[in-house]
């Protein structure tokens, strides 16, 4: 089932700005996906596509160097 709404396109950017960045990036993907459905994607848009779809968490502390810190073996 298809609505049809008037909305100009002003309208369509105001919304789209008050969505989370992870919102934002799920839209990019999605249109990226379904443009790929009908032509090859631009290297350009494969960019943008793999950007939309990074987990962007922060680290909270760095990896610590030492190998027993990661595998609790003492080098063994």
């Amino acid at each position: 089932m298809a609505v049809q709404l008037d909305i100009d396109y002003g309208q369509v950017i105001q919304v789209v700005e008050q969505l989370s960045e992870e919102e934002q990036d799920d839209l990019i993907s999605r249109i990226l996906v379904r443009r790929a459905e009908h032509r090859p994607l631009t290297i350009q848009e494969k960019l943008r596509l793999f950007d939309a779809a990074k987990i962007r968490n922060e680290i909270r502390e760095m990896p610590s160097p030492r190998r027993e810190d990661w595998y609790d073996d003492e080098g063994r």
